[in-house]
This record gives C-alpha cells, sequence and structure tokens, in this order.
C-alpha cells in the first residue's frame, strides 16, 4: 500500500459575521497551530471592521522547506499571538523555524494540552488548530516556560544524562541480581555493593583474576569488614555460562558509564558561560556540581523575566502540594503535575540531605519528626527550589541567615510542654516541669 503523504501549502479560507452579543477579543488577530510529526495544520483568524472574522486554515508538511515556508507564512500574517500545544518534543522544530523569522517568546504561546479544554462536535485537526486560534484571540491563556535555544540544547543533554544514569541503575541491579542468584553474598560485608571498592572486587572475582585474595586485601583497607570476611562471604562457584554472562554485564555497565560522562563533559562545556550561575547554586547545601549542572539545564540565567515570584516558581515546578480546603478544613494535597526533571533532582538533593550533616540537616529531622520521611522530603525540595530561585535571581551567595531557624531540640521541647498540656487537662491537675540539657546542665524549659 502506498504511503499517504501530507498536504503542503493547501488552503482553506471562510468569513463568519460576528454576533452582536461577543465581546471584544484580546488580539486582533491569532495562529492556531496543531502539530503532528508528519503535518502542521495552521489556522489564522483575524477581525475585521465590518464585524467579520476571516479564518484561513493552511496545511504544512514538517521538512525543513515545508518548517520555512510555515514560518514565512505566519510572518505575513503578522498575528498578534502565535499558540501550538507541547505536544512531547514535536513543537520545538516549528518553534524554532518561527524564531528564525524574528518572532520572540512574547510572540509565541506553547500551551499545556491539559489547560486546553477540548474541541465540541466533531474533532479534526482543522477544528483543533481552530479552536486554539479562537482562544489565543478570545481568553488569556497560561503561557508555558519556553527558554533560548541554547538552554533548550542544556535540557536535551541533561535529560538524556538522567535516563542514562537510570538505565545504568537497571544494568547495575540485574548485573548483581544474577550475582545473588548464584550464592554471592556481597551484602552481608559491604554497605554500598556498588560502590568503588565493592565493584572492584566483584569484578575479579567474576573474572578469575589469580590476583584476587591480594586485591580483596588492597581494597579491604577502606570497608568495614576485615578481608577474611569478604573472601568468606564471596566463597561461590561460578560457571562458565554464567561467568560469560556476568562479563557481557560488567561490559555493558562500563558502557554505559562512558556514555553518561561524555553526556555530562559536553554539558558542562555548553554551560562555561554560565560558570557564575552553577558556582551560585553550588553554595547551598545538598546541592553539588552534577546536581547544580541538571538544574541549571532546566532554568534559564533569568528566571524574574518567566517568574514573577518563588510561588510561581514552585507551582511550574509542580514541588507544592495543592489546596484542598472544605468546610474551613484543610485537607492533605497532592504535588500538581510540573517539571518531572527538576523535580526528581530536587527530591534526590533533599533525600542526601537527610543523610547528610549540612545545614539543612536538623531543619530535615523536624519536618520528619512532624509528618514523617516522604513529607519531610518534598518540604525540603520546595524549600530548596524557593532558595533557587532567591539566588538565581538576585546574583547573590546563598546564606542562612535569612531563613527560619529549626532545631531538633526546640522540636522536643515544643512536644513535651504539648503533652504536659494535654496531661493537665485531662487529669485537671497543674505539674510543673523543667527540661534541663543532660550534658551542659542549662535549663532548656
Amino acid at each position: 500500500m502506498k504511503k499517504s503523504t501530507p498536504k503542503t501549502n493547501s488552503k482553506l479560507q471562510t468569513t463568519t459575521q460576528i454576533p452582536e452579543s461577543v465581546i471584544a477579543a484580546l488580539h486582533e488577530s491569532a495562529i492556531g497551530i496543531d502539530v503532528h510529526a508528519e503535518l502542521l495544520v495552521c489556522a489564522y483568524q483575524a477581525s475585521s471592521k465590518t464585524h467579520t472574522i476571516e479564518t484561513e486554515i493552511v496545511e504544512f508538511g514538517t521538512k525543513r522547506s515545508d518548517l520555512d515556508a510555515f514560518a514565512i507564512w505566519c510572518r505575513s500574517k503578522n498575528p498578534g499571538i502565535i499558540v501550538m500545544e507541547s505536544t512531547g518534543v514535536l513543537w520545538r522544530s516549528p518553534y524554532e523555524a518561527l524564531e528564525r523569522v524574528g518572532f520572540t517568546h512574547k510572540d509565541l504561546a506553547l500551551l499545556n494540552a491539559r489547560d486546553v479544554k477540548a474541541v465540541h462536535g466533531r474533532k479534526t485537526d482543522k477544528a483543533d488548530a481552530k479552536h486554539l486560534a479562537e482562544l489565543a484571540r478570545l481568553s488569556e491563556l497560561k503561557k508555558s516556560f519556553v527558554p533560548d535555544a541554547v538552554f533548550r540544547d542544556m535540557r536535551t543533554l541533561a535529560r538524556r544524562y538522567q535516563t542514562t544514569m537510570k538505565a545504568l541503575a537497571t544494568q547495575t541491579n540485574v548485573y548483581h541480581k544474577l550475582l545473588n542468584g548464584i550464592g554471592c553474598r556481597a551484602g552481608s560485608v559491604f554497605s554500598n555493593v556498588k560502590g568503588v571498592a565493592a565493584s572492584a572486587i566483584l569484578e575479579a572475582k567474576v573474572q578469575n583474576d589469580p590476583n584476587f585474595e591480594s586485591i580483596v586485601r588492597k581494597e579491604s583497607r577502606r570497608l568495614r569488614a576485615t578481608a577474611d570476611e569478604i573472601l568468606n562471604a564471596l566463597n561461590f562457584e561460578i560457571s562458565e555460562p554464567i561467568r560469560q554472562q556476568l562479563l557481557g554485564e560488567q561490559k555493558r555497565i562500563k558502557e554505559i558509564q562512558t556514555f553518561a560522562a561524555e553526556i555530562m563533559k559536553r554539558l558542562t562545556e555548553l554551560q562555561t558561560p554560565f560558570a557564575k550561575q552553577i558556582d551560585l547554586l553550588m553554595t547551598i547545601p545538598g546541592i553539588k556540581e552534577t546536581a547544580a549542572r541538571l538544574i541549571f539545564a532546566e532554568l534559564t540565567d533569568n528566571l524574574k523575566q518567566y517568574f514573577s515570584s518563588s510561588e510561581k516558581f514552585c507551582s511550574w515546578m509542580g514541588i507544592c502540594p495543592g489546596n484542598n480546603i472544605s468546610a474551613n478544613k484543610s485537607h492533605s494535597g497532592s504535588s500538581a503535575k510540573g517539571n518531572k526533571w527538576l523535580r526528581k533532582t530536587l527530591v534526590e538533593c533533599a533525600h542526601g540531605i537527610g543523610l547528610s550533616k549540612c545545614a539543612f540537616k536538623e531543619r530535615f529531622t523536624v519536618f520528619k519528626m512532624r509528618r514523617g520521611t516522604l513529607r519531610a522530603v518534598m518540604a525540603i525540595a520546595h524549600l530548596l527550589a524557593r532558595v533557587i530561585f532567591a539566588v538565581l535571581s538576585n546574583q547573590k551567595v546563598f546564606t542562612l541567615s535569612s531563613l527560619r531557624t529549626y532545631t531538633v531540640q526546640g522540636e522536643c521541647v515544643k512536644r513535651i510542654e504539648q503533652n504536659v498540656t494535654q496531661f493537665n487537662q485531662l487529669t485537671n491537675d497543674s505539674v510543673d516541669v523543667m527540661l534541663v540539657n543532660r550534658g551542659t546542665g542549662e535549663v532548656i524549659g
């Protein structure tokens, strides 16, 4: 069967009389674009002084020559605004074609699909495009955050790095599962079976290295377990077919590690002009270099151009819970959808803070005592998002002085005082309690 090809430059033009009950439009003209892999359906709408709406629908292909013709056509119409839905990655090529002919982010609006109401009646590509044009002319739409071209390239590299690291974790788990199946008990002697020392020892075991015992004694100096304990835990036989499979898994892991390192190298080179911003992000507790680069790749060097406040920034990211209030009672709300890549990085940083001794550790512990581990992680991730916005917006190094102080001691004192108050209320008695720091003898409450 012959494959059908999309039409190019096919036109449909109509004129509609405006009813007297219709309100004035925000824009006199607009272009709505329904984006597909091989087809762009464009609807141009303009209101005239004769109280009519002129609609012109044009279809273009998605090859480079078609995209150039599409951009020239849009430029000739000189619309008040151009809108399209953020359909995966397909929007990027027509968006960049429009940028090449002089359109800026002020003239272009990328909309989230969930913010666009469904078309009533029979759904077609032309109806979708016309619907987008009507929405653009008549209503205020929430534009998606679209950074400049260099930041879009950063995004592509950063997201590919994250998917590669996820693939690395999956491959490493397959490797260790295979080892566990043949009697390897590495978890009993290694606190981290994926650590440098543990990986070197297991690699020597799989490769049947004649110097295996000496390698164990050398690497065990950095481990809690003794060399004899490690040798005892790794005293198992590997059949030749399984050994070849394990060697293949090792090779695959190294290939993924090399590929990830190459991506990070390219991202680092691309971020060279923004070394100051990367250094500013690294002043925030819990954010190391790799996390700082992944975070900055999702943003821009001028956040205030797109977000007027840290609250809107956090809302765009989907790092803050939604409101769910009924009868003056607040119910727990889940985080809204947002930038999952940036949110994932901040959540990982928050987990790291919970395991570290950085400046936010005590705050994390207090939140954990109040609401549990998972909510403490999200609270710290939300805090990091607000701090990131402040640091990048003001171009200043992070300091703790502007943040409210949380202490575990203060939280414990508060809880004890609440318990004493409840006890007095239940027993109709009055009990005085003095709290003393056992180490220093200081009266703390």
